[in-house]
């Protein structure tokens, strides 16, 4: 299942060692602390801060005042846009991930795109564990925390929240302010908007 490459994911990467690149751009005001690792042509901005385990690719770039927590893998050419924070999560590769986004405990397929303020439940209020609905059957994660599998090519717009546990298909466009609240056959939505206008006083 999904939820076990974030494990396996998070062991492999606990035997990472540091290294960053010399053709990596990392600003002085960045911090960079445990094993992280950068690939050639990456770049970090002013005020991000990188906690290890990370492994992120080559040609990426880590916006200002964004905040990476391992175990983080990134693949080649993905974009972290302004305050965004990701942990625990698999991000493929040329992946665009607009500003102040939240991504936890989740898989993130090549060339999605997720607009500013995207962001990914990772628990349940009742504090139970996350179901995952796959091919019909409702299988219990046994995962107190589980954000979402976004397919490859998928397209999220401004502030789309995706509940625990839930699957965009790849390919799929959702529309500003949508709540993904089941998993949805690939397709593109919108939310419908209802304007009222009255006279000025």
């Amino acid at each position: 299942m999904w939820w076990s490459e974030l494990e396996a994911m998070a062991s492999e990467l606990a035997l990472l060692q540091p290294h960053l690149d010399p053709c990596a751009d990392i600003s002085p005001q960045a911090t960079v602390r445990g094993a992280v690792s950068v690939g050639v042509g990456s770049r970090i901005c002013h005020g991000a801060h990188i906690q290890g385990p990370v492994l992120m690719g080559r040609d990426c770039l880590i916006g200002n005042h964004a905040l990476l927590r391992g175990p983080l893998r990134i693949g080649d050419g993905t974009r972290i846009g302004f305050a965004s924070e990701l942990k625990n999560a698999v991000v493929g590769q040329r992946v665009s991930i607009g500003p102040q986004c939240f991504i936890g405990d989740s898989r993130i397929d090549d060339d999605a795109y997720l607009g500013a303020l995207v962001r990914t439940s990772n628990h349940r209020l009742d504090g139970a564990s996350i179901a995952v609905h796959v091919d019909g059957q409702i299988i219990d994660s046994q995962c107190g925390k589980l954000g979402a599998w976004i397919g490859e090519g998928a397209a999220l717009g401004v502030g789309v929240i995706i509940l625990p546990g839930r699957i965009v298909a790849p390919g799929s466009q959702f529309g500003p302010r949508i709540t993904v609240e089941r998993n949805l056959p690939a397709g593109r939505y919108r939310l419908l908007q209802h304007l009222h206008s009255q006279p000025l006083e």
